[in-house]
């Protein structure tokens, strides 16, 4: 990439977009973030004295490529499951001539084959990434940087959506809780996408594994007792009805309780392999993007003080 990255465009309005633009605004050297939304959307919370243009756009291919104009980077939070909104901001971008689209990856590992049979937005975000690997090779100047990060801990502990309730303090623990899964908390992620825009050539065209920790069911458990000094209810749960369950959700038209419950089949059963690529290159792409380990218990304690505050929380993950 010849020139550094310096305007940076964030599509979507949700807490992933937040955490990037938060980050991207205390980045050095620093660039000039902005975000992106439909007009009936609010651009908020932004983070606090931060200089943020909000542009509106109603996501026509001309009105993107409108919005694209000038952008050194793109960075999509919105729809990751949806290859056709992808793949027409990607063609924007690059009708645009932006250098750099980072694509709604932020979860799972979608190269991996087993994880897309299982889990419906996977199998959308590896075409996804099949199709910015074609427009690099036909467009020059154009490239991608894709992040997996596993689940994003604090919102899916807070949420309920780990099988983990902090209001009765009962976990679903599925067969002997000892699978290992990434984990990355949202402002990591945050960090880690403002790490890619300041290193965009020695990140260009690469798809990185990056997480806050890794863990066990077991080990959350442990944790939350000792964060809250109670001890807690476990329930035995079976991976194999996890997955039924999930798939007679999708059969109904329950998307979103069927997409909960096929992660956790994702990242509970161990025959799928969900963890490998982050235990062999997560902590090299880690050090890349200069990402520090943070400490179980932290996380925990912070979840905690803040679900006692505020509730349960949405990932906007999309």
């Amino acid at each position: 990439m010849s020139s550094p990255i310096k305007n940076v465009l964030v599509v979507g309005r949700g807490p992933v977009a937040t955490s990037i633009l938060h980050a991207l605004t205390h980045t050095t050297p620093p660039v000039a973030p902005s975000i992106l939304t439909r007009p009936a959307q609010e651009a908020n919370p932004l983070p606090h004295n931060a200089n943020l243009k909000h542009h509106t756009t109603d996501f026509s291919p001309a009105s993107l490529k409108t919005a694209f104009e000038s952008q050194d980077a793109v960075i999509s939070t919105i729809s990751g499951g949806d290859y056709e909104m992808q793949t027409r901001l990607i063609d924007a971008a690059v009708a645009a001539g932006v250098k750099l689209f980072i694509p709604n990856e932020f979860g799972q590992d979608s190269l991996n084959e087993a994880v897309r049979e299982r889990l419906p937005p996977a199998r959308a975000k590896g075409r996804v990434i099949a199709y910015l690997k074609r427009k690099s090779e036909e467009k020059k100047g154009f490239s991608w940087t894709a992040l997996a990060v596993g689940t994003i801990f604090d919102d899916a502990l807070r949420s309920g959506d780990l099988g983990f309730d902090l209001e009765w303090r009962s976990a679903t623990v599925y067969g002997a809780g000892s699978q290992r899964f990434a984990a990355t908390t949202m402002s990591a992620l945050g960090n880690a996408v403002a790490s890619i825009v300041r290193h965009a050539s020695e990140t260009r065209n690469r798809y990185l594994y990056t997480s806050s920790f890794i863990t066990t069911p077991n080990d959350v458990v442990k944790s939350l007792e000792r964060v809250m000094g109670k001890e807690w209810t476990v329930i035995s749960g079976n991976v194999e009805e996890c997955e039924r369950e999930g798939q007679l959700r999708l059969e109904k038209g329950f998307l979103d309780g069927a997409i909960v419950l096929m992660g956790r089949e994702v990242m509970f059963d161990e025959g799928l392999g969900a963890i490998e690529k982050w235990e062999e290159r997560g902590r090299e792409d880690a050090r890349a993007l200069g990402m520090e380990e943070e400490e179980l218990d932290e996380v925990v304690s912070h979840v905690v003080e803040e679900f006692e505050r505020v509730g349960k929380a949405d990932c906007g993950c999309g």
